[in-house]
C-alpha cells in the first residue's frame, strides 16, 4: 500500500446526500436501502454535516428511549455532525489515515474548489490494504 497516492484514487465518487431538512425517518429508509454507512448533508449546495448509521443508533439511545414521539419530527440538522472537517482530492492516503486514527473518524467528505467530490471512508482505505 503506497501511502503517499493520493485519496482521489480511492474516494467514493457518487456520493449519497441529504439536506437538512431531510425527515430521520427518511435518512433510515436510504441507509437501509443503500450499502453506505455515512450521507453528507448540504445546505444550498455547500456542506453542513455528516450522520452515520452510528448517529441514529445514538438518538435512539438518548431520545428514543425518553421521547419517541420526538423522533416523529426530527430532520438532519437536529442530530448530523456539524461542520464536519473535509479533504482535498489530492490529499494522501496516510493523511487521512492519521486523522481517521487521531479523531475516530470512519469517513471524511472529499472537496475540491469548495464543491463536494467525493467522500472516503475506512472501508475504502481497507478494500485499498488489500487490492
Amino acid at each position: 500500500m503506497n501511502v503517499e497516492n493520493p485519496i482521489k484514487e480511492i474516494m467514493t465518487k457518487e456520493v449519497i446526500v441529504v439536506n437538512t431538512e431531510t425527515s430521520l425517518n427518511d435518512i433510515e429508509d436510504v441507509l437501509d436501502s443503500k450499502p453506505i454507512h455515512h450521507l453528507v448533508v448540504l445546505n444550498d449546495g455547500r456542506i453542513d454535516g455528516i450522520i452515520s448509521k452510528n448517529d441514529i443508533l445514538r438518538i435512539y439511545r438518548s431520545v428514543g428511549l425518553v421521547d419517541p414521539d420526538r423522533m416523529v419530527s426530527m430532520k438532519a440538522k437536529d442530530f448530523m455532525v456539524a461542520n464536519p472537517m473535509v479533504v482535498d482530492p489530492d490529499d494522501t492516503i496516510g493523511l487521512v489515515s492519521d486523522i481517521f486514527l487521531a479523531n475516530k473518524f470512519h469517513s471524511l467528505p472529499v472537496v475540491e474548489d469548495g464543491e463536494l467530490v467525493g467522500i472516503v471512508t475506512s472501508h475504502d482505505l481497507i478494500k485499498y490494504s488489500y487490492q
